[in-house]
C-alpha cells in the first residue's frame, strides 16, 4: 500500500512528497518487476526484465565479501556483532531492491531488521543537508479478511527523540486495494500488543533509522531527499532491448521450414493412410498458382538484431554506471587479468566505490540506532565499541592470484605449505607433510651428485 498524505494527518504533520517522485517510484517498480508500460501481447512485445538484472549485478558487486567487525567492551560488542551479522545475512537481497527503487530505509526494531522501500515510508522533516531526520513508517498485516496498518513516527522534539505508534483497520477500495481506515488501539493486533504508544529517548544525535540513498543527482525532483533508480536514465534503452529481443525471438519461432503442396495431395495421402512429414502443409490450387510444390525459406536477421541489441545493452550499461561493453548478448570470452579490469572497467569500479561509500555511511547510522535500541531495551551493559568495514576486490582474478602465490612460494617469500592450503584444498598438516617429503627427496637427489660412487 503506497503511503499517502493520510499517514501524515494521523500525526498532525504534512509529508514532504511530490507527485513526480510518487509516479517515478511506481514506474520503476513496474519496469523492474516485469510489468513495463511497453508490454504488448498483440504486437508480441515481451520483456526480459533487464532492469532487474542490472540492479542485481550492481548489488552483487557492492556487497561482494562485505564484512563488518565490531570490537570493544565484551558483552556490548558481542551483542552488536550478533545484530550486525543478522544485517549482513539479509542485506544483499535488499540492496538490489534499493538500487531499483533509488534507496531504502534500514532500522533495527529490537528483534530484527526492517528494510523499507520508498512508498512504505513518508518523510516529515529534512535537515539543511537535505538528509531525512523525521519519517513515518508503515507496516501492514492481514488476519483473514481483515487488514491492518501500523504507523511508526520517528522525529526529534528539541533534544528528545520520540517514537510514536498508531494502528488502523484498513478500508477496502473498489480496485481491490486498501486505504488507511479508522484508528484502533494498538493492543488489538497481537503482533503489536507489546509496543509502547510513545517512547522518548534522550542524548541521540542522529535518527534511529538510516536511509541508503543511491548516489547521483535527482533530476526528477531536485528538492526531494530521495534517490533515483539505478536504471532511471536508461528507460529508452530498456524498451529498445525488449522490443529487439522480442523481434529476434519472433523470427526464431517463425523460422520453421515449410513445404507447401497442393491440398489434393494432402487429401490423397490421408485417404490412403500415408503420413506426411510435419513440415508439409497443404494449400488450395489458387494459392499454389500452378506450382506443384512451393518451398518456404524464412529470412533470419539474427546477426543484425544481435548487433542492435548489444548496442542498446552497452548504452544501457553505460547509463547505469557500468563501463562500456559490460552487458552483451554473446558474453565475454577468454581470460582477463585484474590489471586489465582496472584499466578497462574504471567506470564500473568508480560506480561501485561510490555505492559502497553511501552504503557504509547508512549502515553505520543504522548500527548507531541499533546501539541506542540495545540500551533502551537493556540487552547489554553500556560500553565503547568500534566498527570496521571490509569489501571484496571486484577486480579479483583467481587464476592470477594462484599464479602469484605460487611465485611467492618459489621465491621463499611465504611457506610452501601455505600455498597448498589456500589453493589445493589441503589441511595444514597434509600440506606440511607433503612439503617436508618433497624437500627430503630433493636433498637426497642433490646429495647423490652427478657421479654416484659404485658399491
Amino acid at each position: 500500500m503506497f503511503i499517502t498524505a493520510e499517514a501524515g494527518k494521523a500525526f498532525g504533520v504534512e509529508l514532504i512528497r511530490s507527485d513526480k517522485m510518487d509516479n517515478a517510484i511506481k514506474a520503476w517498480d513496474a519496469v523492474s518487476t516485469g510489468l513495463p508500460p511497453w508490454l504488448n501481447g498483440q504486437d508480441d512485445v515481451e520483456t526480459v526484465n533487464m532492469a532487474k538484472h542490472i540492479a542485481d549485478t550492481r548489488a552483487k558487486l557492492i556487497v561482494l565479501d562485505l564484512g563488518i567487525a565490531i570490537s570493544g567492551d565484551g558483552p556490548r560488542a558481542e551483542c552488536l556483532q550478533e545484530i550486525c551479522n543478522s544485517l549482513l545475512r539479509r542485506l544483499p537481497e535488499h540492496v538490489s531492491d534499493a538500487l531499483r527503487m533509488g534507496g531504502m530505509m534500514m532500522k533495527w526494531n529490537g528483534k530484527n531488521w526492517d528494510f523499507i522501500l520508498p512508498g512504505d515510508f513518508g518523510i516529515t522533516k529534512v535537515d539543511s543537508n537535505n538528509e531525512i531526520t523525521g519519517a513515518i513508517f508503515a507496516e501492514h498485516l492481514a488476519h483473514g479478511w481483515e487488514h491492518f496498518t501500523r504507523l511508526e513516527y520517528h522525529r526529534f522534539d528539541g533534544e528528545t527523540y520520540i517514537i510514536s505508534n498508531k494502528a488502523f483497520k484498513n478500508r477496502a477500495s473498489a480496485d481491490g486495494n486498501y486505504t488507511l481506515g479508522y484508528e484502533i488501539p494498538i493492543t488489538i493486533v497481537p503482533e503489536w500488543a507489546e509496543m509502547e504508544p510513545e517512547t522518548h529517548i534522550e542524548n541521540l544525535k542522529r535518527p534511529m533509522f538510516a536511509y541508503f540513498r543511491l548516489p547521483g543527482a535527482n533530476q526528477i525532483d531536485t528538492t526531494s531527499p530521495l534517490g533515483v533508480s539505478c536504471f532511471a536514465n536508461a528507460i529508452t534503452e530498456l524498451k529498445a532491448i525488449d522490443v529487439a529481443i522480442s523481434r529476434k525471438n519472433g523470427e526464431v519461432e517463425d523460422s520453421k521450414h515449410i513445404t507447401f503442396v497442393n491440398q489434393s495431395l494432402v487429401k490423397f495421402a490421408g485417404s490412403h493412410g500415408m503420413e506426411l512429414p510435419r513440415f508439409v502443409k497443404g494449400l488450395s490450387v489458387d494459392d499454389m498458382k500452378g506450382e506443384a510444390i512451393h518451398e518456404h525459406v524464412p529470412t533470419m536477421l539474427t546477426d543484425n538484431r544481435i548487433k542492435d541489441i548489444n548496442f542498446d545493452l552497452s548504452m544501457a550499461g553505460v547509463k547505469c554506471g557500468f563501463s562500456e561493453g559490460v552487458f552483451v548478448l554473446d558474453g565475454q570470452t577468454g581470460m582477463i587479468t585484474a590489471t586489465q579490469v582496472e584499466a578497462d572497467d574504471r567506470d564500473t569500479i568508480q560506480t561501485i566505490k561510490n555505492d559502497r561509500d553511501a552504503l557504509q555511511i547508512a549502515v553505520e547510522q543504522a548500527l548507531q540506532g541499533a546501539d541506542a535500541m540495545v540500551t533502551l531495551l537493556g540487552l547489554a551493559p553500556l560500553g565503547e565499541c568500534e566498527t570496521a568495514f571490509s569489501f571484496g576486490d571486484i577486480t579479483y582474478n583467481y587464476e592470477e592470484d594462484k599464479a602469484n602465490w605460487k611465485s611467492y612460494a618459489a621465491q621463499g617469500w611465504i611457506p610452501k605449505w601455505l600455498y597448498f592450503v589456500k589453493f589445493e584444498g589441503m589441511s595444514e598438516e597434509e600440506a606440511k607433510v607433503l612439503v617436508e617429503e618433497a624437500e627430503k627427496a630433493n636433498m637426497e637427489k642433490e646429495g647423490a651428485g652427478l657421479f654416484p660412487q659404485a658399491e
